[in-house]
């Protein structure tokens, strides 16, 4: 893979995260804006959430028979 390639490739997974993020954002905006007073732990604990719900929302747009040929 070339580094231009490799640039192309991140550029979509990062709109993916980007419009994920979006999808979510009025759900999680409040509890976004309190996470720096979050001590570290919590941190930690509320990013894994956060990660999970964006990864929730890119994978619920994508089928059953879609999911099964990514294997």
């Amino acid at each position: 893979m070339t580094r231009q390639e490799a640039i192309e490739r991140w550029k979509v997974l990062s709109e993916t995260v980007f419009w994920a993020e979006e999808a979510i954002r009025e759900k999680w905006d409040e509890r976004l804006h309190t996470a720096p007073s979050m001590n570290r732990e919590e941190q930690r604990q509320f990013a894994q959430e956060y990660f999970t719900a964006v990864a929730t929302e890119i994978v619920s747009k994508i089928s059953d028979e879609q999911l099964a040929a990514m294997e």
